[in-house]
């Protein structure tokens, strides 16, 4: 007698039927997944567009707004100053270093590198994402420059309180200072007005709140100057 071991399937009708349901199921569940993966991707799009844009909004953008509109206003002070130490005045000298400010900020890209550690960035769109990274690409020379100007201030107000008349070596000093900060205010203004006409371009608008800040920090120092300045840039 001849036995017959158990038949996996009946025919290949069966066999058809049972293959579609085990790749139908493979597919389902491929599908499934891709969607979820992409819509956790949207998701993370969506925060990390909403982050680089609330940083650019409220940190760095109000930051370029103010030194484009305090450029002429500190290129006035150098020049008092400038004026004061050639005629070797030490006591006006002294009282123009004394005022003279910009501001000590940082330049932040923390939400930009967040996105790029996290590879969001590679899922953002193209365009996009190529208009947030020519803003954060002057990020670190602005902070270098921030930098600069602040060991720029120290140099100048090191110029001494007390004495006669500045010497020929105090007033070289103190000019060199002057015009090193002179170049350090131009190019804040260059790299500040190409960082406000690319947050423009990307759609995002300045934190009004803060820039009124910010703008009213630095009104002490300038003036009726600064008025006018702001006046100028707001209409830009």
């Amino acid at each position: 007698m001849r036995v017959h071991g158990p038949k996996l399937f009946g025919d290949w009708r069966d066999f058809g039927r049972e293959y579609a349901i085990i790749v139908l199921g493979v597919l389902t569940a491929l599908l499934a997944q891709s969607v979820a993966e992409d819509l956790n991707w949207r998701h993370k799009v969506k925060v990390a567009d909403s982050e680089m844009s609330n940083e650019l909004s409220a940190g760095d953008g109000p930051q370029a707004y103010v030194r484009v509109a305090i450029h002429d206003c500190v290129t006035a002070r150098l020049d008092d100053i400038r004026k004061a130490v050639e005629s070797s005045d030490r006591l006006r000298s002294r009282e123009l270093i004394d005022s003279f400010w910009t501001p000590n900020r940082t330049w932040d890209s923390l939400a930009r590198d967040a996105a790029t550690a996290s590879d969001v960035a590679s899922h953002m769109p193209h365009n996009k994402m190529f208009q947030f990274r020519l803003v954060y690409n002057m990020i670190p020379s602005m902070q270098r420059l921030g930098e600069r100007e602040l060991a720029d201030r120290g140099t100048l107000r090191a110029l001494p309180a007390s004495g006669g008349a500045l010497d020929t070596s105090e007033k070289l000093a103190a000019l060199d200072a002057v015009e090193s900060l002179r170049i350090d205010n131009d190019a804040m203004d260059r790299e500040s007005q190409f960082v406000l006409r690319h947050i423009r371009s990307l759609g995002i608008g300045l934190d009004s709140a803060i820039v009124r800040a910010q703008i009213g920090e630095a009104r002490p120092h300038f003036g009726e100057c600064l008025n006018e300045a702001t006046r100028v840039v707001s209409r830009s």
